[in-house]
């Protein structure tokens, strides 16, 4: 990593640190995971009241297998984090087959020459057969 992306990152962090409450204000249900990416050394503290916490290193492969897919088969079910926007790509394709769609996106750290841009956002059932029933 240069020094230019350190710099970067570290503006990007300190934005990151004042705008969670107040970007998460208008929205604060609970999502059933939270999605960390650990190749940003801040991304890994949760925004968002969460069930539980999982980690990846840009690759959701695992993530998808064990938790999301299996997760997205039940109704209701969300998830948030704070990844790479590469990583939420995948993550919005995955969702559209199961009815759901990135419904909150916020970039928080410019792209380096490194990382892809970083990412907060919430992904949460579109269609009437996945939401939750009262």
């Amino acid at each position: 990593m240069e020094r230019r992306d350190v710099i970067k990152l570290g503006a990007g962090a300190s934005l990151t640190l004042g705008l969670p409450a107040r970007a998460l204000a208008a929205d604060t249900r609970p999502v059933d995971l939270w999605v960390a990416d650990s190749r940003y050394p801040f991304a890994g503290a949760p925004m968002a009241p969460a069930l539980r916490a999982f980690s990846i290193d840009g690759d959701v492969t695992d993530l998808w297998r064990d938790l999301v897919d299996p997760l997205w088969r039940q109704p209701g079910t969300g998830l948030a984090g704070l990844t790479g926007r590469d990583a939420l790509f995948v993550l919005e394709q995955l969702a559209w087959s199961r009815g759901r769609r990135v419904v909150e996106r916020a970039s928080y750290a410019p792209e380096t020459t490194r990382l892809p841009q970083l990412v907060r956002w919430r992904i949460a059932p579109h269609h009437p057969s996945t939401k939750a029933h009262p």
